[in-house]
């Protein structure tokens, strides 16, 4: 697990994540803003589905209340500090924070 302050957002990184919704998860981003107890926003490496797995990457996925779209699929996506970069630019894109410099914390 990693932590970031990313301007206004605390950001967590939790691997391997086996979700209620059927989809395997490599990592997970979840973008929470301060004084708020629920993300605003995931940056997801998703697993292709088990009868896919041969020969194709991971899917990045960002998921919000405005979108869930796979915006990328490439093994790099298994890789926590490709993700972790490539989620942390979606960020700084989606939520406004091109001024902010992100720092990993604990």
């Amino acid at each position: 697990m990693r932590r970031y302050q990313y301007g206004d957002y605390a950001v967590t990184l939790l691997g391997e994540i086996e979700s209620a919704d059927g989809h395997a998860y490599q990592f997970v981003a979840a973008f929470v803003k301060e004084g708020e107890s629920e993300p605003q926003m995931y940056v997801v490496s998703e697993l292709p589905p088990r009868a896919e797995r041969v020969g194709t990457g991971h899917a990045l996925r960002v998921l919000s209340n405005v979108m869930d779209e796979v915006m990328d699929v490439d093994e790099r996506w298994r890789r926590l500090d490709d993700f972790a970069e490539q989620a942390l630019q979606f960020g700084s894109q989606m939520l406004g924070l091109e001024q902010e410099v992100p720092y990993q914390v604990g």
